[in-house]
């Protein structure tokens, strides 16, 4: 089905891609490609970028700045290569989920990932027919700098995750508001008290996300936020007692820790 822009309203086109995305093909420069090809009753559209990962804007940052200016129609383009297979079978509803959650009109459309667009079999041989290639053999033989076989010494790990449903939900500046928090106690960076907080893809119960989990305890805080993430470490991370009101879940047998 061909999409036509509501000749009654703005028209926003969304280019949806990942960091790495950017780095190989630019997702500023392709927006301006973009805006000198755009096709017949699309020339008026606006375009914006928003990335499923990294600290935004994410797409429903960039769609509730659209609903402010107005813009009652916005179109979606996946700029992933490849794409993630999983989008088609949430993305849709998560996006429905966000009109009925700002009670607003706008119409969102998603289109195909713009790889079906894309020729791989002659951008494979377009490479190979290129001079340009690296011969291992000229790399010294290397697993690694040999303080990657220590490990580090800590008290505790979280693990925040940043899987695709999360981070449609702010998980990457979630996390990041985490390290900035962290950092302003010194002695969860460094010494006996650290605590080593890394980043992991799907947790799996998307629905009460954004999610992270600390060990030892197993405690499962769901339902993110600045100030949640605040309280949880100053009287968990810092004070040593769960958030009990955050808590979604506890691996082990207990509440409290020693």
């Amino acid at each position: 089905m061909t999409l036509k822009p509501n000749a009654e309203a703005a028209e926003a086109v969304i280019l949806y891609g990942r960091a790495s995305f950017d780095r190989t093909q630019a997702l500023k420069q392709l927006r301006e490609q973009v805006e000198e090809r755009l096709p017949h009753g699309w020339q008026e559209s606006r375009i914006e970028i928003a990335f499923g990962d990294l600290t935004g804007p994410s797409l429903p940052q960039v769609l509730d700045e659209l609903m402010r200016e107005g813009v009652r129609s916005a179109a979606i383009v996946t700029c992933m290569v490849p794409a993630d297979p999983a989008l088609s079978t949430w993305l849709a509803g998560a996006l429905n989920q966000w009109r009925q959650d700002r009670g607003t009109e706008m119409q969102v459309r998603l289109l195909p990932p713009v790889e079906q667009a894309i020729d791989l079999a002659d951008a494979v041989a377009e490479l190979l027919s290129q001079p340009e290639s690296r011969d291992v053999a000229l790399t010294e033989p290397s697993l690694g700098k040999p303080g990657w076989s220590k490990v580090p010494e800590h008290n505790r790990q979280i693990y925040f995750c940043i899987g695709a449903r999360c981070a449609h939900r702010l998980a990457q500046p979630l996390f990041q508001h985490l390290r900035a928090k962290m950092k302003q106690h010194r002695a969860l960076g460094a010494g006996p008290e650290r605590v080593m907080c890394v980043r992991c893809s799907c947790l799996f119960p998307c629905n009460l996300g954004p999610l992270m989990t600390v060990y030892p305890g197993g405690f499962w805080y769901g339902g993110l936020t600045e100030a949640r993430i605040d309280r949880i470490v100053e009287e968990h991370l810092v004070g040593g007692t769960p958030v009990q009101e955050f808590i979604v879940h506890v691996t082990e047998d207990h509440v409290t820790e020693d």
